[in-house]
């Protein structure tokens, strides 16, 4: 009971961060952060893969186009700190038009797995716990106290819908003059 309260206060805080961009300011100091710690590493040992963090968590809290701006500005950074290191080759500008196309598709594809979660979200309507079900006339006990059939209560809620047919097994019990022997 308290794990589904928790998941469903946690959902309800994910979407208001989403909307809000409340998560802009401390993506951005945590970005500030990363390009410092680059900066004073310096040119000869590179550690990337940290730009993917902030990049992540813009694109999953604040969408898409935040965590594009994040993977083209952090590249662009990285570029100027090695004009400030007097180190401008080629490979300078390579670096970050590699980093610039694969942080673009992590943001995209985070940004994308985040919408397919949410889609998902809104999609699903689960059955939890313990259903109280009568033993022989398969009635459920609703939150009322009230016994309802079982597949009202299901239709209820769940999408799915109900078609009634006959196993082999009460077709023989019920209605054996219309079984073939």
């Amino acid at each position: 009971m308290k794990k589904t309260f928790i998941l469903r206060l946690l959902s309800r805080t994910d979407g208001f961060i989403r909307r809000q961009n409340f998560l802009v300011p401390y993506g951005l100091v945590l970005v500030v952060v990363i390009l410092t710690i680059d900066y004073m590493i310096g040119p000869m040992i590179q550690f990337p893969v940290l730009y993917l963090i902030p990049i992540g968590f813009a694109a999953w809290y604040s969408g898409k186009w935040w965590g594009l701006l994040l993977a083209v500005m952090m590249p662009i950074v990285r570029f100027y700190f090695y004009i400030l290191w007097a180190d401008t080759t080629i490979h300078a500008y390579i670096n970050a038009l590699i980093r610039i196309f694969v942080f673009g598709g992590f943001a995209y594809l985070v940004d994308k797995i985040q919408n397919y979660k949410h889609e998902l979200e809104t999609e699903i309507q689960e059955l939890k716990g313990i259903l109280p079900i009568c033993s022989y006339c398969k009635k459920i006990r609703n939150d009322s106290g009230e016994w309802e059939v079982l597949e009202h209560y299901i239709s209820g809620h769940s999408e799915a819908k109900f078609s009634h047919g006959m196993c082999p097994d009460c077709a023989k019990e019920h209605y054996p003059q219309f079984v073939n022997k």
